[in-house]
């Protein structure tokens, strides 16, 4: 299988729980902005080529890959950076708090648990640090920069307008039909997570691409209602809702 076209400007080119590339990867999306392209996350490091080859796959040039946008620091996230920099000669961005564990694979990496998952890499130089609000350009389109954090103290959330439509990509802050992610990781801020739920509310975006899971085409704000319930609910509720199917 090759990529996924998901929208106008939108594809899906790697992920392990889409068979698109290692079966640890996170979601791997790509921006096309015409004459220039953007991939938002990296995977695990597992199987880069085939990233790249899902790429050219779908008619679209690597070589035009002008950035790397990763949205928080996990290892399943930024393992493959130094691969497809060394690929493309894309710069790679990220917010400044976590710079320095991407680096040098610092503990919040997680980067123990990616040995004992048989994964091997080297940190990666960051090019532009990011605190939020920026804009960033990728050929036609601009892509704004939300910082989202309490997965992590730097996770950030992406927002693509493409004609009267909303793309928000978040990471691991937040997925599709209000699943909870893991809220006891080195770094996690469970009442910073709450906070960045509600701006994605107040944001109303229309499709949803998370960093794992199902991706929402419409009726994203919905997902995210849903999610902010659950994250502001007593526990016992939390446990009680949760659909582990």
């Amino acid at each position: 299988m090759s990529a996924l076209r998901l929208t106008e400007r939108v594809y899906l080119v790697g992920g392990g729980a889409y068979g698109l590339s290692d079966y640890g990867d996170c979601n791997i999306y790509l921006i096309d902005g015409g004459d220039a392209l953007a991939l938002i996350d990296a995977g695990g490091g597992g199987d880069v080529k085939r990233v790249l080859r899902n790429i050219r796959e779908v008619g679209l040039n690597p070589g035009d890959i002008e950035l790397l946008i990763l949205t928080h620091c996990h290892f399943d996230h930024i393992g493959g950076a130094g691969g497809i920099k060394r690929e493309t000669g894309c710069s790679v961005a990220a917010h400044e708090a976590e710079a320095g564990e991407i680096e040098r694979l610092g503990p919040l990496t997680l980067y123990e648990m990616a040995k004992a998952r048989g994964l091997e890499f080297e940190g990666v130089k960051v090019d532009v640090r990011l605190r939020g609000d920026e804009r960033l350009e990728v050929g036609e389109v601009e892509v704004e920069v939300v910082h989202t954090p309490g997965h992590t103290p730097g996770g950030v959330s992406l927002l693509l307008r493409e004609d009267d439509t909303l793309d928000l990509f978040t990471g691991d802050t937040a997925s599709a039909q209000g699943r909870l992610g893991w809220i006891n990781g080195p770094g996690c801020d469970l009442e910073e997570w709450k906070r960045s739920i509600k701006r994605m509310v107040e944001l109303q975006p229309d499709r949803l691409f998370p960093g794992h899971g199902v991706f929402v085409l419409s009726g994203a704000l919905d997902h995210l209602k849903l999610l902010d319930e659950k994250m502001n609910a007593p526990w016992i509720n939390i446990v009680t809702t949760a659909d582990f199917r």
